[in-house]
C-alpha cells in the first residue's frame, strides 16, 4: 500500500504544483524617507527568500496566494498578503522598542541613545541554564572593558576576580556591586533571577555612587513579576565537573633514572641500581619499588554538579509578584570538598492608586561548604596539593600492613581520608522595601530602605593522625570562627523629567543615602581532643585555649544630584554630583566630593546627515571627566585614631607592670583615594544591523594610601599615608551584528580592551622590590623583575668567556641558564636585574555567536587574554630531589652531553641553582599567560507547541552546556593560565559538561 501511494505522489505531484500559480514579485522597501538595502524578504512558512539591493530594490518568485514576511533591523517586522499582485512597494517602520531601548544606570534608568557616560550592559538571558556555579564566571568575556580572571574551581569559593578598566590602586581594587539599589555582593544573586546587569565604566556613569565607585559600579536587576497569568517555570540541569589542565609528573622508573643522573651531575654516587630501575620499570614490587600516581589519588571526587530553580511570576494592574526557589550542590574533584547553596527570593509591587508604588524584595541565601584539611599546619587544600604535587611516586601510598607511606610532611591522601574537618557556613537575608509617588507628571518622590544580615560559621579541625609507627602528627585542634556583618541603608530621591516646546528635555534627580555597617567576629580554639569524632569545643582541654572577639563600625551620610538636558536627542548633557562623609575619616576630612560632567552629540540626527542616514544609521560623540572616591582601600575601620594595646609590659620602680600602651601609629590627616576619569566614546550604528562602540580614557588614582615607617624615635609600627599615584590608559572596542538568513537567525557581538597602567608615585622613592615583583616609577604595577637569560651554557669554553655570574660561584655548568650581562660590566649580579614582564594582561577579548534554526539554538561565548605573565615555582615544575620531590615530564628533555639541542637546563639535586625557578627569578621560567578559551558552548531544543498540546506545558526547552570547554595556550604545560603564579597548590579550574531542561507551565 506504502509503494502505491509513493508511486502516486511522485507521478501526480507535479500537476498539483501546476495548480498553484507561481508569479514574479518586484518592488522598493523604504522607510518613508530612504530605501533600506538588505531587507529580507522571506515567503512565509518556506525558506524562499530574498534580500534588498542597496537601493532597495527586490524580486522574489513565490505563490499568487502567497504571505511575504519583511524584517530589518531597527524595523518593525511586516506581514504581506501577495494576492496575486506583482508589484508591492514595502514601507517600514521604525521599531519603538529599538528606539526605547533603556539601561540601568544609577539610581534610574536612561535611554540607550541617550547617554553620554560610558555603560556596558548584558541581559539576564545570556547567564540562562548555563552551568555556572558564580556570577562571576558569567560575565567572563561578555563585556569590554571587565576582565574577569577565574582562578580556582573549588566549591563555593570559584568566584573570578573583577577588575574594571584595569587595576586603580594598590589597595582594594574590587567593583561595588547594587543590587536592586542596594550594596551587596555577587554572591547575594544566582543568575536564573537577573533580570539584567549594566557596568558603570567612568566617573560620567559612576560618580553618583561616589566615594565606593573609584573601582567601577555593577548594577544588577533582579526579575520582577508581570501583568498576565501566572507562570511557571522549572529549570534543571546536571553535569560532571573535571580540571580543564593538571600538571604531568614522571613515575618511579624515570624519576629514579633522573635522580641517579642528578646525583651524578653533583658529584654523588647514584642511588638506584639496576634492580632498583627494574622492580620500579615492572611493578613487581608495589610496596619496596611502588609506582605511586598521586595525582590520580588526589582527584578522585565525583565532580558531580546540579542546579534547579523554579520560579512563580504573574501579576494584575495592581499586583505584581515573582518568586524563585533555587538549590545548588557541587561535589568537588577532590573527595570531601563540596557545597550546597539553597536561594530563595520574593518580588512583590503593588499599585494601590496609579500614582503610588510599593515594593518588597526579599533575598535568602545559604551557603554550606566543606573541604578536608592538613594535619600539620592547618589551612585547608593549599598544602594537600602542594604536598601531592610534590611527593615521590616510590613512596607508597599504604604499606603492606595497612599503614601509610610518608614522607616528612606526612601523606596527602592520608589528610584525605581523615573527610572534611574545615566547614564553612554563610547565612545571607537581604530585606528591600520601598514606596514611590508620582505626585504630578513628571515628578516622583521615592524612599527605600534595606537591611542586609550576613552571617558566617566556620571551624577548622586539625585531626591527629599516626601514619605509622614513626610518623605522627597531632595533637587534634579545633577552631570556631563567627562573624556577623549587617549593613542598614536609607535612601530619599526625588526625580523630574519634562519636555518643554517638544525639543528641550530637562532631567534631574536628588538624592539622600545613609547607612551604618556593623562587623562582630569571635573565634575560640581548643586542642587535646579525646577523639577526632568529637568536633566540639568543649571536649578539648581548657590548658592554652584561646579566645578573641572585637566589633567594627563604620557609618556614612551623602547628599547626591544628576541633571540631564538634551535638545531634540541631539545634544546631550549630563552631570552628576555626590558628598560623602564617611566615619573612616578624621573630622576635618570627612567629606569628600565627587563631581562629573558629560556631554554628546548625534551627529546622525543633524540634516547634512541625511545622505548617508541609509549607511551609517545612528552616530553619536561621547566626552566626559569626573571624579571618584574609594573609601575602601583599607581593611583598617579606623585608620586616623590612635588605638591602645592591653597587656604591655614595661618597668616601673624595678618592677614589671602591665599596661596599656599606643600600638599603631596613625595619620589624622589622611584622605580620600580619588580617581579623576576623562573619557571620550563613539557610538555607531551600520547598515541597520552592525552596532558599534568604541572608548578611549585615561585614568588617574592620586592619593592612594599606603603604609610608611613612623619615626624611629616613635617606636611604633608603620601608619597610613597618601602617598601613591597610578595612571591607567586604555581603548575598548565592541561590536554586535545581528541578521537573518531565510529561517536562520544569526547574531555576533566581540570586544577587545587594551588597558596599560603606570606607577607614577611610590611613597617617595623610585621602586619597591617584593619577591619576584617590583613597583617602579614609569612602568606597570607588579611587574616580574628578574635576570635576562639567553640560552644554555654549552662548553666549559662558552662558560669561561662569558660574564662571571657572582649569584653562583663555582656552580656554573654546562646546561645550565646563561644569564645575560645587562650593565657590561663582566659580571652578573643585582644590577643586572631588569623588568621581564607584566603579571596581569594588557588586552582582554571576548566573542560571542548565536545561531538559531527553527527549533534549535547554538551559543557560543569565547574570552581569552594577551600580553601577560606567570612564573611557576619548583613545587610546581617539580624538582630531582629525593622523596620530597617529584619532577614533570619536561625534565625528559633536560640538556645532557649527548642532548644539546634543548632548552631544558641540566638536572641537579637540589630545588635551589642557577637553572631552577626558585632562588633566582629568570626569564626562562616566565612564561607567556596568552589564551583562548571557549567559556561556554550551549546546544538547545525547543519541543513543537504541537507535541506539547494537552499537557498545559506552553514551552519546554532540553539542552546541552558545556563551561571551559577547551584551551588555547602555550603557557607551561599542565598549569591553566588564569591559575595564580606560585606553587601551584591552587585547586584546579574546571570544565563542566551539563545537560538540562526548561519547562514553563
Amino acid at each position: 500500500m506504502k509503494k502505491v501511494l509513493l508511486t502516486f505522489i511522485l507521478v501526480f505531484l507535479p500537476y498539483i504544483m501546476l495548480g498553484q500559480e507561481t508569479i514574479e514579485i518586484t518592488g522598493t522597501v523604504t522607510d518613508n524617507s530612504m530605501s533600506l538595502p538588505g531587507v529580507n524578504i522571506v515567503e512565509k512558512g518556506t525558506n524562499n527568500g530574498t534580500m534588498t539591493d542597496f537601493d532597495g530594490n527586490y524580486t522574489i518568485q513565490t505563490p499568487s496566494n502567497a504571505v511575504l514576511v519583511i524584517s530589518y533591523m531597527g524595523y518593525a517586522t511586516r506581514e504581506i498578503e501577495v494576492n496575486g499582485k506583482t508589484n508591492i512597494d514595502i514601507v517600514l517602520e521604525q521599531d519603538a522598542a529599538a528606539l526605547d531601548e533603556v539601561v540601568v544606570v544609577g539610581f534610574g534608568t536612561q535611554k540607550k541613545v541617550n547617554l553620554t557616560g560610558s555603560v556596558a550592559s548584558v541581559d539576564g538571558d545570556m547567564l540562562e541554564d548555563r552551568p555556572m556555579t558564580s556570577v562571576s564566571a558569567g560575565l567572563s568575556g561578555l563585556l569590554p572593558g571587565v576582565s574577569v580572571n577565574q582562578s580556582s574551581g573549588m566549591p563555593g569559593n570559584d568566584g573570578g576576580t573583577i577588575r574594571i578598566r584595569g587595576t586603580g590602586t594598590l589597595n582594594q581594587a574590587s567593583p561595588m556591586v547594587v543590587i536592586d539599589g542596594v550594596e551587596g555582593s555577587l554572591n547575594d544573586v544566582q543568575p536564573n533571577d537577573i533580570a539584567n546587569i549594566s557596568v558603570l565604566k567612568d566617573a560620567a556613569s559612576a560618580a553618583i555612587y561616589g566615594s565606593k565607585a573609584a573601582n567601577g559600579v555593577i548594577l544588577i536587576t533582579t526579575k520582577t513579576g508581570k501583568t498576565g497569568e501566572p507562570s511557571v517555570r522549572l529549570t534543571s540541569n546536571f553535569g560532571w565537573q573535571s580540571a580543564t589542565r593538571l600538571p604531568d609528573y614522571l613515575g618511579s622508573y624515570d624519576y629514579a633514572v633522573l635522580y641517579n643522573e642528578a646525583l651524578t651531575n653533583s658529584g654523588k654516587a647514584p642511588k638506584f641500581d639496576e634492580n632498583d630501575l627494574e622492580l620500579f620499570q615492572n611493578g613487581s614490587a608495589p610496596y619496596s619499588h611502588p609506582n605511586t600516581d598521586w595525582q590520580d589519588l588526589l582527584y578522585q571526587g565525583s565532580g558531580f554538579v546540579t542546579t534547579n530553580n523554579l520560579g512563580i511570576s504573574g501579576g494584575t494592574e495592581y499586583t505584581k509578584y515573582r518568586a524563585s526557589l533555587n538549590y545548588q550542590k557541587q561535589d568537588g574533584i577532590i573527595k570531601h570538598t563540596g557545597k550546597d547553596e539553597y536561594n530563595a527570593r520574593v518580588n512583590l509591587t503593588i499599585t494601590p492608586k496609579k500614582w503610588l508604588t510599593t515594593n518588597l524584595n526579599l533575598s535568602y541565601t545559604q551557603m554550606d561548604r566543606e573541604q578536608p584539611n592538613n594535619a600539620y599546619v592547618g589551612g585547608g587544600l593549599d598544602q594537600i596539593i602542594r604536598q601531592t604535587n610534590r611527593i615521590a611516586p616510590w613512596i607508597p601510598y599504604k604499606n603492606e600492613d595497612g599503614t601509610y607511606g610518608t614522607i616528612s610532611d606526612g601523606n596527602p591522601i592520608a589528610w584525605i581520608d581523615m573527610g572534611p574537618q574545615i566547614n564553612y557556613n554563610r547565612k545571607t537575608f537581604v530585606g528591600i522595601g520601598s514606596i514611590q509617588a508620582d505626585l504630578f507628571e513628571g515628578f516622583n518622590v521615592k524612599a527605600l530602605m534595606s537591611h542586609r544580615n550576613v552571617e558566617e560559621d566556620n571551624s577548622e579541625m586539625n585531626k591527629e593522625i599516626q601514619y605509622n609507627e614513626n610518623k605522627y602528627h597531632g595533637p587534634t585542634k579545633l577552631t570556631e570562627d563567627l562573624r556577623t556583618t549587617t549593613r542598614n541603608t536609607l535612601d530619599l530621591t526625588a526625580n523630574y523629567n519634562k519636555i518643554f516646546e517638544n525639543v528641550h528635555n530637562v532631567g534631574a534627580l536628588v538624592g539622600y543615602h545613609a547607612e551604618s555597617y556593623d562587623f562582630k567576629r569571635t573565634t575560640a580554639y581548643r586542642e587535646n581532643f579525646p577523639s577526632n569524632e568529637l568536633p566540639n569545643l568543649d571536649a578539648g582541654s581548657t590548658n592554652g585555649m584561646k579566645n578573641t572577639g572585637y566589633t567594627r563600625e563604620l557609618n556614612m551620610t551623602s547628599w547626591f544630584g544628576r541633571l540631564n538636558y538634551d535638545y531634540e536627542g541631539r545634544y546631550l548633557f549630563e552631570a552628576n554630583l555626590r558628598a560623602d562623609a564617611s566615619s573612616r575619616f578624621a573630622e576635618d576630612n570627612r567629606v569628600g566630593v565627587f563631581p562629573s560632567f558629560s556631554a554628546g552629540w548625534r551627529i546622525s540626527d543633524e540634516n547634512f546627515f541625511e545622505g548617508i542616514k541609509s549607511t551609517v544609521n545612528n552616530l553619536k560623540l561621547r566626552g566626559s571627566w569626573g571624579q571618584l572616591g574609594n573609601q575602601d582601600a583599607l581593611n583598617d575601620y579606623y585608620p586616623t585614631v590612635p588605638t591602645l594595646g592591653l597587656g604591655i609590659d614595661y618597668p616601673f620602680n624595678s618592677e614589671i607592670n602591665s599596661g596599656a600602651a599606643i600600638a599603631n601609629a596613625k595619620n589624622a590627616a589622611l584622605i580620600w583615594e580619588k580617581t579623576t576619569s576623562y573619557g571620550l566614546g563613539i557610538d555607531a550604528r551600520l547598515l541597520y544591523k552592525l552596532n558599534v562602540t568604541i572608548d578611549i580614557y585615561k585614568k588617574l588614582t592620586e592619593g592612594i594610601i599606603m603604609q610608611v615607617p613612623a619615626p624611629n624615635e616613635f617606636a611604633l609600627n608603620n601608619f597610613y599615608d597618601n602617598v601613591g599615584k597610578l595612571d591607567n590608559k586604555g581603548i575598548e572596542v565592541s561590536l554586535d551584528y545581528t541578521e537573518t538568513f531565510g529561517e536562520i537567525d544569526f547574531g555576533f557581538g566581540g570586544n577587545v580592551a587594551y588597558n596599560k597602567n603606570e606607577l607614577v608615585e611610590l611613597a617617595g622613592t623610585n621602586e619597591v622590590i617584593s619577591g619576584r615583583q617590583i613597583r617602579k616609577l614609569g612602568e606597570s604595577l607588579d611587574s616580574w623583575y628578574g635576570y635576562k637569560t639567553d640560552g644554555l651554557h654549552q662548553t666549559q669554553e662558552d662558560i669561561d668567556v662569558y660574564a662571571t655570574n657572582t649569584l653562583y660561584p663555582g656552580q656554573i655548568q654546562p646546561g645550565d641558564l646563561r644569564y645575560v650581562d645587562i650593565t657590561n660590566d663582566g659580571k652578573v649580579d643585582a644590577n643586572d636585574r631588569v623588568l621581564l614582564g607584566n603579571s596581569t594582561p594588557t588586552l582582554n577579548f571576548g566573542a560571542n555567536l548565536s545561531l538559531a534554526y527553527k527549533n534549535f539554538d547554538l551559543l557560543a561565548i569565547f574570552q581569552g587574554a594577551t600580553g601577560g605573565y606567570g612564573y611557576m615555582d619548583f613545587d610546581a615544575i617539580g624538582a630531582v630531589n629525593g622523596d620530597g620531590q617529584k619532577p614533570s615530564a619536561m625534565w625528559l628533555n633536560r640538556w645532557t652531553p649527548e642532548n644539546t639541542n634543548t632548552n631544558v637546563p641540566r638536572l641537579i639535586d637540589a630545588i635551589n641553582g642557577p637553572s631552577m625557578p626558585q632562588n633566582s627569578t629568570t626569564s626562562y621560567w616566565l612564561r607567556s599567560t596568552d589564551y583562548l578559551r571557549m567559556k561556554n558552548l550551549q546546544l538547545g531544543y525547543n519541543i513543537p507547541t504541537n507535541v506539547l498540546d494537552g499537557w498545559n506545558i506552553s514551552k519546554l526547552r532540553i539542552y546541552y552546556t558545556a563551561q571551559n570547554l577547551f584551551t588555547i595556550t602555550n603557557y607551561l604545560k599542565g598549569w591553566d593560565p588564569e591559575a595564580p603564579s606560585g606553587r601551584g597548590s591552587g585547586y584546579p579550574v574546571v570544565m563542566t559538561n551539563s545537560i538540562g531542561f526548561n519547562l514553563t507551565f
